[in-house]
Protein backbone atom coordinates (compact mmCIF):
# COMPACT_ATOMS: atom_id res chain seq x y z
CA UNK A 1 0.00 0.00 0.00
CA UNK A 2 3.20 2.51 1.17
CA UNK A 3 4.80 1.45 -2.27
CA UNK A 4 1.37 1.96 -4.11
CA UNK A 5 0.76 5.32 -3.07
CA UNK A 6 3.87 6.83 -2.79
CA UNK A 7 5.30 5.92 -6.88
CA UNK A 8 2.07 5.21 -8.73
CA UNK A 9 -0.33 7.98 -7.86
CA UNK A 10 -2.27 5.38 -6.79
CA UNK A 11 -5.41 6.82 -4.94
CA UNK A 12 -5.39 6.17 -1.54
CA UNK A 13 -9.35 7.27 -0.97
CA UNK A 14 -9.63 3.18 -2.76
CA UNK A 15 -7.99 1.24 -0.12
CA UNK A 16 -10.00 -0.78 2.36
CA UNK A 17 -10.92 0.63 5.24
CA UNK A 18 -13.15 -2.29 7.25
CA UNK A 19 -11.26 -5.23 8.93
CA UNK A 20 -11.61 -8.67 6.48
CA UNK A 21 -13.21 -11.56 8.00
CA UNK A 22 -11.53 -14.37 5.59
CA UNK A 23 -8.37 -14.46 3.22
CA UNK A 24 -10.30 -15.21 0.56
CA UNK A 25 -12.04 -11.47 1.09
CA UNK A 26 -8.33 -10.16 1.61
CA UNK A 27 -6.93 -11.47 -1.60
CA UNK A 28 -10.04 -9.93 -3.51
CA UNK A 29 -9.46 -6.62 -2.15
CA UNK A 30 -5.71 -7.05 -3.60
CA UNK A 31 -7.55 -8.57 -6.97
CA UNK A 32 -9.19 -5.05 -6.87
CA UNK A 33 -6.23 -2.74 -5.91
CA UNK A 34 -4.02 -4.52 -8.91
CA UNK A 35 -6.57 -3.38 -11.44
CA UNK A 36 -6.95 0.11 -9.68
CA UNK A 37 -3.13 0.49 -9.98
CA UNK A 38 -3.31 -0.40 -13.58
CA UNK A 39 -5.70 2.31 -14.67
CA UNK A 40 -4.25 4.97 -12.22
CA UNK A 41 -0.53 5.08 -13.19
CA UNK A 42 -0.80 6.30 -16.68
CA UNK A 43 2.80 5.81 -17.61
CA UNK A 44 2.28 2.27 -16.54
CA UNK A 45 2.24 1.03 -20.28
CA UNK A 46 3.18 2.66 -23.70
CA UNK A 47 2.23 0.15 -25.63
CA UNK A 48 -1.38 -1.85 -26.54
CA UNK A 49 0.24 -5.11 -25.82
CA UNK A 50 1.92 -3.96 -22.61
CA UNK A 51 -1.93 -3.14 -21.47
CA UNK A 52 -3.18 -6.41 -22.74
CA UNK A 53 -0.21 -8.39 -21.18
CA UNK A 54 -0.86 -6.18 -17.20
CA UNK A 55 -4.61 -6.66 -17.63
CA UNK A 56 -4.44 -10.95 -18.13
CA UNK A 57 -1.73 -10.98 -15.49
CA UNK A 58 -4.44 -8.83 -12.97
CA UNK A 59 -7.10 -10.97 -14.42
CA UNK A 60 -5.45 -14.18 -13.81
CA UNK A 61 -4.34 -13.45 -9.90
CA UNK A 62 -8.04 -12.69 -9.25
CA UNK A 63 -8.70 -16.45 -10.90
CA UNK A 64 -7.09 -18.02 -8.86
CA UNK A 65 -7.67 -16.77 -5.19
CA UNK A 66 -9.99 -20.12 -4.94
CA UNK A 67 -6.33 -22.34 -5.88
CA UNK A 68 -4.16 -21.07 -3.58
CA UNK A 69 -6.20 -19.15 -1.16
CA UNK A 70 -5.68 -20.93 2.68
CA UNK A 71 -9.02 -19.68 3.71
CA UNK A 72 -9.05 -21.85 7.31
CA UNK A 73 -5.90 -20.79 7.91
CA UNK A 74 -6.30 -17.26 9.58
CA UNK A 75 -4.41 -14.49 10.31
CA UNK A 76 -1.38 -13.89 11.74
CA UNK A 77 1.16 -10.76 12.53
CA UNK A 78 3.48 -11.12 9.91
CA UNK A 79 7.02 -8.72 9.22
CA UNK A 80 6.84 -8.07 4.98
CA UNK A 81 10.81 -7.08 5.71
CA UNK A 82 12.22 -9.50 7.84
CA UNK A 83 15.57 -10.65 6.41
CA UNK A 84 19.08 -11.27 7.36
CA UNK A 85 19.76 -7.56 6.79
CA UNK A 86 17.30 -6.14 9.37
CA UNK A 87 18.59 -8.55 12.27
CA UNK A 88 21.80 -8.22 14.66
CA UNK A 89 23.97 -11.42 15.31
CA UNK A 90 26.49 -11.91 17.75
CA UNK A 91 29.30 -12.68 15.62
CA UNK A 92 30.94 -15.63 18.97
CA UNK A 93 27.41 -17.72 19.48
CA UNK A 94 25.92 -16.51 15.58
CA UNK A 95 22.43 -16.45 17.72
CA UNK A 96 20.29 -13.22 16.85
CA UNK A 97 20.40 -10.74 19.70
CA UNK A 98 17.86 -8.14 18.03
CA UNK A 99 14.93 -8.29 14.83
CA UNK A 100 15.10 -4.22 13.59
CA UNK A 101 12.43 -2.43 11.01
CA UNK A 102 9.27 -3.91 11.96
CA UNK A 103 7.32 -1.26 10.94
CA UNK A 104 5.85 -3.01 7.55
CA UNK A 105 4.69 -5.74 10.44
CA UNK A 106 0.48 -6.33 9.78
CA UNK A 107 -1.70 -8.89 10.41
CA UNK A 108 -1.98 -10.94 7.12
CA UNK A 109 -3.40 -14.45 5.93
CA UNK A 110 -1.71 -16.83 7.85
CA UNK A 111 -0.37 -18.55 4.39
CA UNK A 112 2.03 -15.92 3.93
CA UNK A 113 4.05 -17.47 6.92
CA UNK A 114 4.00 -20.88 5.65
CA UNK A 115 6.36 -19.84 2.22
CA UNK A 116 9.90 -20.56 2.31
CA UNK A 117 12.08 -17.46 2.97
CA UNK A 118 12.47 -15.08 -0.01
CA UNK A 119 15.89 -14.01 1.15
CA UNK A 120 17.91 -17.08 1.20
CA UNK A 121 19.58 -15.53 -1.57
CA UNK A 122 19.98 -12.23 0.25
CA UNK A 123 18.20 -10.81 -2.61
CA UNK A 124 14.56 -10.50 -3.39
CA UNK A 125 13.42 -12.69 -6.26
CA UNK A 126 12.33 -9.55 -8.34
CA UNK A 127 15.61 -9.34 -8.85
CA UNK A 128 15.65 -12.02 -11.02
CA UNK A 129 13.00 -12.28 -12.40
CA UNK A 130 13.62 -8.22 -13.89
CA UNK A 131 16.64 -9.22 -15.63
CA UNK A 132 15.29 -12.52 -17.20
CA UNK A 133 17.10 -15.09 -15.25
CA UNK A 134 14.74 -17.43 -14.00
CA UNK A 135 16.70 -20.41 -14.26
CA UNK A 136 19.68 -18.73 -12.33
CA UNK A 137 17.32 -18.21 -9.43
CA UNK A 138 15.91 -21.37 -9.17
CA UNK A 139 19.56 -23.11 -9.71
CA UNK A 140 20.49 -21.07 -7.06
CA UNK A 141 17.89 -20.96 -4.63
CA UNK A 142 16.27 -24.15 -4.15
CA UNK A 143 19.53 -25.74 -2.76
CA UNK A 144 19.57 -22.96 -0.26
CA UNK A 145 15.99 -23.34 0.57
CA UNK A 146 16.77 -27.20 1.46
CA UNK A 147 19.12 -26.76 3.46
CA UNK A 148 17.17 -24.14 4.93
CA UNK A 149 14.34 -26.71 5.63
CA UNK A 150 16.62 -29.35 6.52
CA UNK A 151 17.83 -27.06 9.56
CA UNK A 152 14.24 -26.44 10.13
CA UNK A 153 13.08 -29.58 10.50
CA UNK A 154 16.04 -30.35 12.89
CA UNK A 155 14.88 -27.90 15.10
CA UNK A 156 11.24 -29.37 14.83
CA UNK A 157 11.94 -32.73 16.02
CA UNK A 158 14.13 -31.75 18.74
CA UNK A 159 12.63 -32.56 21.69
CA UNK A 160 10.32 -29.22 23.64
CA UNK A 161 9.94 -27.27 20.59
CA UNK A 162 6.98 -27.92 20.01
CA UNK A 163 4.45 -25.24 21.57
CA UNK A 164 1.82 -26.75 23.95
CA UNK A 165 -1.34 -27.12 21.99
CA UNK A 166 0.17 -27.55 19.04
CA UNK A 167 1.52 -31.28 19.07
CA UNK A 168 -1.09 -31.81 16.05
CA UNK A 169 -0.30 -29.18 13.80
CA UNK A 170 1.10 -29.61 10.51
CA UNK A 171 5.28 -28.80 11.07
CA UNK A 172 5.93 -25.35 9.33
CA UNK A 173 8.95 -27.47 7.21
CA UNK A 174 5.61 -29.31 5.65
CA UNK A 175 3.90 -26.11 5.37
CA UNK A 176 6.67 -24.82 3.34
CA UNK A 177 7.72 -27.66 0.79
CA UNK A 178 4.02 -27.59 -0.13
CA UNK A 179 3.96 -23.90 -0.85
CA UNK A 180 6.73 -24.34 -3.14
CA UNK A 181 5.80 -27.76 -4.66
CA UNK A 182 1.85 -25.99 -5.40
CA UNK A 183 3.35 -22.85 -6.69
CA UNK A 184 1.68 -20.78 -3.81
CA UNK A 185 4.87 -19.21 -3.31
CA UNK A 186 4.65 -17.56 -6.33
CA UNK A 187 0.69 -16.59 -5.80
CA UNK A 188 1.80 -14.55 -2.52
CA UNK A 189 4.40 -12.93 -4.24
CA UNK A 190 2.26 -11.69 -6.12
CA UNK A 191 -0.29 -10.42 -3.37
CA UNK A 192 2.83 -9.22 -1.61
CA UNK A 193 4.26 -7.12 -4.24
CA UNK A 194 1.97 -4.76 -6.12
CA UNK A 195 4.86 -3.61 -8.36
CA UNK A 196 5.94 -7.09 -9.63
CA UNK A 197 2.90 -8.99 -10.04
CA UNK A 198 3.24 -8.67 -14.31
CA UNK A 199 6.59 -10.18 -14.57
CA UNK A 200 5.99 -12.86 -11.98
CA UNK A 201 2.62 -13.95 -13.52
CA UNK A 202 4.11 -14.61 -17.08
CA UNK A 203 7.94 -15.53 -16.04
CA UNK A 204 6.11 -18.01 -13.57
CA UNK A 205 2.65 -19.04 -13.38
CA UNK A 206 1.32 -18.60 -17.11
CA UNK A 207 3.24 -21.31 -18.03
CA UNK A 208 1.19 -23.76 -15.54
CA UNK A 209 -2.33 -21.63 -15.84
CA UNK A 210 -2.43 -20.60 -19.56
CA UNK A 211 -5.32 -23.17 -20.21
CA UNK A 212 -3.56 -24.82 -23.02
CA UNK A 213 -3.06 -21.69 -25.10
CA UNK A 214 -0.43 -21.98 -27.99
CA UNK A 215 3.37 -21.22 -28.89
CA UNK A 216 4.34 -18.68 -31.74
CA UNK A 217 5.20 -15.08 -31.83
CA UNK A 218 4.31 -12.52 -28.79
CA UNK A 219 1.52 -11.50 -30.93
CA UNK A 220 -0.08 -14.73 -31.66
CA UNK A 221 0.67 -15.64 -28.07
CA UNK A 222 -1.42 -12.68 -26.75
CA UNK A 223 -3.92 -13.55 -29.17
CA UNK A 224 -4.04 -17.20 -27.71
CA UNK A 225 -3.72 -15.65 -24.10
CA UNK A 226 -7.13 -13.79 -25.21
CA UNK A 227 -9.24 -17.02 -24.64
CA UNK A 228 -8.71 -16.95 -20.89
CA UNK A 229 -10.82 -14.00 -20.91
CA UNK A 230 -14.79 -14.03 -20.88
CA UNK A 231 -16.15 -11.10 -23.94
CA UNK A 232 -16.48 -8.68 -20.74
CA UNK A 233 -13.29 -8.74 -20.13
CA UNK A 234 -12.29 -8.73 -23.47
CA UNK A 235 -14.15 -5.84 -24.00
CA UNK A 236 -13.06 -3.82 -21.07
CA UNK A 237 -9.41 -4.84 -21.80
CA UNK A 238 -9.64 -3.15 -25.13
CA UNK A 239 -11.48 -0.34 -23.56
CA UNK A 240 -8.41 -0.02 -21.31
CA UNK A 241 -6.05 -0.04 -24.37
CA UNK A 242 -7.89 2.69 -25.32
CA UNK A 243 -7.32 4.92 -21.99
CA UNK A 244 -3.86 3.85 -21.14
CA UNK A 245 -2.44 5.20 -24.62
CA UNK A 246 -4.09 8.33 -24.16
CA UNK A 247 -2.67 8.32 -20.33
CA UNK A 248 0.13 7.90 -21.58
CA UNK A 249 0.44 10.78 -24.52
CA UNK A 250 -0.62 13.18 -21.99
CA UNK A 251 1.71 12.26 -19.44
CA UNK A 252 4.83 12.40 -22.16
CA UNK A 253 2.92 15.77 -22.96
CA UNK A 254 3.17 16.95 -19.41
CA UNK A 255 6.58 16.19 -18.76
CA UNK A 256 8.07 17.65 -22.12
CA UNK A 257 6.53 21.04 -21.27
CA UNK A 258 7.75 20.63 -16.92
CA UNK A 259 11.33 19.94 -18.32
CA UNK A 260 11.76 22.23 -21.14
CA UNK A 261 10.67 25.05 -18.50
CA UNK A 262 13.52 24.34 -16.18
CA UNK A 263 15.87 24.57 -18.87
Amino acid sequence: MNELVTTTTYPPDQFPTAPFDRASDYFASLASDHFTHLRAQRNLAYFEETVRCRYIARHQFARLIPEYCLDDAGFLLFCDDMRPGNMLVDPETFRITAVLDLEFTNAVPAQFSYNPPWWLLLSSPCHWLDRGTFDEFLALYEPRMEQFLRALEHVEGEEGSTPPGLHDAVALSTRMRESWKTGRFWFDFMARKSLDIDVTYWTVMHEKHKDGSGGGSDDEQLLDYEVLLDNESRSEMELLVGVKMEQAKAYDEEHKVMFSKKE
